[in-house]
């Protein structure tokens, strides 16, 4: 089986005062050209915010963006009249098509916020943006996947427009997990959001990522509690 293992603290990091990151791949100041993306998965930044801090109005364009609140709330506006605060548990998606302005601001006075901005390359360009957010506080994660992105919004997950899909899983210690195998031309990259687990012959703790190449299943077992994060994206 081919694959490899990201550190924690081997990613990319920024602080900003109001802003701490901390980058799975290069992203603004920090350039790794070992690390610049998963097939179409360009970033997976890891974003504490402070309170009353944010991002002002900012573009982009051709490139799916989806935030995974973790804890506290962000507040979302864009130049499509859209607006929405999401909480942890909470997921937002932004594709930005032909061309976008949006801010993310964390509208507490007291509290910071934690989220997982990831962007994805979208199968085609020029489209016309597109806003959603979707409440996931009542999936039912405990010892199984749950399927919170895909391509066609299946098993009520966010659609986005490609070939991807995003899981979750809150493991309890002592259970086990198989991530199935993929269809050809597939790559597969597991974050460890929270807690330790083993896999693949290794141990990963907190926000290690392991990126997997090979298209057949492999099993993961909780050596604590965990929660996690499973990508399954086109690599080309």
């Amino acid at each position: 089986m081919k694959l490899s293992v990201h550190r924690a603290d081997e990613r990319g990091s920024a602080e900003h005062g109001w802003l701490h990151s901390r980058f799975s791949f290069s992203f603004a100041e920090y350039h790794n050209r070992a690390r610049m993306g998963f097939g179409v998965l360009r970033v997976i930044n890891d974003d504490i915010v402070e309170p009353s801090g944010g991002f002002g109005m900012h573009p982009h364009r051709d490139m799916e963006i989806i935030t995974i609140v973790t804890k506290g709330s962000l507040e979302h506006k864009d130049s499509e009249g859209n607006h929405g605060i999401i909480t942890a548990g909470q997921i937002q998606y932004m594709s930005a098509g032909s061309g976008v302005h949006h801010s993310e601001f964390n509208p507490s006075a007291d509290e910071a916020v934690e989220l997982f901005q990831i962007w994805i390359h979208p199968q085609s360009k020029g489209l016309s943006p597109k806003y959603e957010q979707r409440d996931f506080r009542d999936l039912d994660t405990k010892n199984r996947w749950a399927l919170i992105v895909s391509s066609d919004g299946r098993e009520g997950s966010m659609p986005i427009r490609q070939d991807a899909s995003i899981l979750t899983a809150r493991l309890e210690t002592g259970n086990t997990l198989v991530c199935e195998a993929v269809k050809a031309g597939h790559g597969r990259l597991l974050l460890i959001i929270e807690g330790v687990v083993q896999t693949c012959g290794d141990i990963l703790m907190r926000r290690d990522e392991l990126q997997v190449l090979s298209d057949e299943p492999f099993e993961i077992m909780a050596s604590t509690d965990a929660h996690l994060l499973l990508f399954d994206v086109p690599m080309e």
